[in-house]
C-alpha cells in the first residue's frame, strides 16, 4: 500500500551513547522511515538485510519500507511473524535464527524489525544472540514502540512462566520513530499507548532531578492532560512533541544505567502488576491497559503509605478515564493468581520485589522501595 507523505515538521535526529559505550542514533519525525537506506549506509552495514514484521504491519507498510531499500545496494529478505506476543517464543527465535543462516548473513549484516514492540523485542534477542551479535534497527510502528518498546536496548522472549524471561540487553544501531506510520494503527491501540505515556508522565520530575533531562515550561503530565481533552488527535502537533519527550527521557535514564543496576528500574512504575495482569489474562489486555491499572494500584498503595494524598490518585484515574483505558483490577480476575505471577517478576530478590512508588506530587517518584513478596496482597487490597 502507498501512502502520500504528510510531513508536519522536520525529523529530529539525535546521538546518544551509554554507559557500556553503544551508540545509537534515533530519528524522531514525519518521514523518518525513508532514512532507513542512507541510515545503513552511515553504519557502514553488509549487503544482506532481513526485515522482520507482522502481517498487520507488512499490509500497510512493507512495501514502502522495501522501496527504501533498493535492491541494488541490498539483498533484502522478509519474514513474518505472528501478531502480539505470539511472535516471542522459543520456536520463532529458531526459525529467525534459520532464516539467518540458510541465507548466509554474517556479523556486518543486518536485521530491520518494523512492527511493535514484540517485533523489536523478538528481533533485538534474534540479533544480539546470532553470531553473537548482528546489525540492529528498529522502525517501530505503534505508539507503544515509539514511545518505550523500541528504545533502550531490551530484548526478550517469553517462557510458560511468564513474560520476557527470557532476554538480553543489546542496543539498536538505530531508531526511525515515523509518527506518518501511526496513521493505520486501530485508535483503541493508539490510546492504549497512554498507559505508557503516563508512566513517563508519573517520573518526569525525578528524572529532570538525575540526568540531564530538560522538563522544559509545561509538564509532561499538563500536555498529556490537554491532549487527551482535545481528543488525542494524531494530527496535533503536539503528539509528537510527547512522543520525543518519552524518548529523551528513556535514553537520557539508559545512558546512565544500560542493565537496570539502579536508575533504570524507575521505568517499571506499574509493571510489576502490569506483566502479571497481561500473563493472568493470557495477554488478551493490551501492554498500555495493563500498566495504566499497574499504575492506580501502586498509587494506592502510596495513598495507603501516607507517601501522596489520594487527589493525585483521583488526578490519574481521571486521566484513564478520559481516555478510555481502564484503572480498576478486571471483574472476576483471580487474586490469587495474579500474586503467584507477580512473585515470579524480573524484579525479585530473594524475599522481596523492587517497585517504584509516587510520592510527595505527581512526577516524584521512589524506585528504591524494596517491597516484600510474601505482602503483594496489600499491594492489590490498598483503598483509594
Amino acid at each position: 500500500m502507498r501512502h502520500k507523505a504528510k510531513h508536519r515538521g522536520p525529523v529530529i535526529t539525535m546521538m546518544w551513547n551509554t554507559a557500556l559505550d553503544v551508540r545509537t542514533r534515533v530519528a524522531v519525525g514525519a518521514g523518518a522511515r525513508t532514512k532507513l537506506s542512507s541510515t545503513l549506509a552511515q553504519l557502514n552495514a553488509g549487503k544482506r538485510v532481513l526485515v522482520l514484521c507482522q502481517a498487520s504491519t507488512a499490509v500497510h507498510w512493507l512495501r514502502d519500507v522495501l522501496e527504501n531499500l533498493p535492491g541494488e545496494d541490498f539483498k533484502v529478505t522478509t519474514l513474518e511473524v505472528p501478531d502480539g506476543d505470539a511472535c516471542k517464543t522459543t520456536d520463532w527465535l529458531i526459525r529467525v535464527w534459520e532464516h539467518l543462516q540458510e541465507r548466509g548473513f554474517d556479523r556486518h549484516d543486518s536485521i530491520v524489525a518494523l512492527g511493535g514492540g514484540s517485533v523489536s523485542d523478538l528481533a533485538g534477542f534474534a540479533a544480539s544472540t546470532y553470531l553473537r551479535g548482528l546489525n540492529l534497527v528498529i522502525v517501530p510502528t505503534t505508539l507503544l514502540a515509539q514511545v518505550d518498546a523500541a528504545i533502550g536496548g531490551k530484548t526478550g522472549i517469553n517462557l510458560p512462566a511468564g513474560k520476557n524471561l527470557a532476554g538480553t540487553y543489546y542496543f539498536p544501531k538505530a531508531v526511525l520513530a515515523d509518527q506518518e506510520m501511526l496513521s493505520t494503527v486501530p485508535r483503541k491501540q493508539v490510546m492504549g499507548a497512554i498507559g505508557e505515556i503516563l508512566k513517563y508522565a508519573l517520573i518526569e520530575e525525578t528524572v529532570a532531578k538525575t540526568t540531564d533531562y530538560d522538563m522544559g515550561p509545561t509538564s509532561l503530565l499538563e500536555v498529556l492532560d490537554k491532549v487527551i481533552q482535545d481528543g488525542f488527535d494524531l494530527e496535533d502537533p503536539a503528539i509528537s512533541g510527547l512522543i520525543t519527550s518519552c524518548i529523551k527521557m528513556k535514553l537520557y535514564i539508559v545512558s546512565k544505567d544500560p542493565r537496570e543496576t539502579n536508575l533504570r528500574r524507575i521505568l517499571n512504575l506499574g509493571h510489576t502488576v502490569a506483566h502479571a495482569l497481561e500473563k493472568v489474562g493470557d495477554f488478551k489486555l493490551g501492554h498500555g491497559e495493563a500498566v495504566g491499572i499497574g499504575i492506580t494500584q501502586t498509587m494506592k498503595l502510596s495513598v495507603s503509605k501516607k507517601l501522596i494524598d489520594k487527589a493525585a490518585t483521583e488526578r490519574v484515574k481521571d486521566i484513564l478515564f478520559r481516555a478510555e483505558l481502564p484503572h480498576d483490577l478486571p471483574k472476576g480476575i483471580n487474586k490469587d493468581e495474579l500474586i503467584t505471577a507477580m512473585a515470579q517478576d524480573k524484579k525479585r530478590h530473594g524475599e522481596n520485589i523492587k517497585l517504584v512508588l509516587p510520592q510527595t506530587k505527581l512526577g516524584v517518584v521512589d524506585y528504591e522501595v524494596s517491597f516484600p513478596i510474601a505482602d503483594l496482597s496489600k499491594l492489590l487490597n490498598s483503598k483509594d
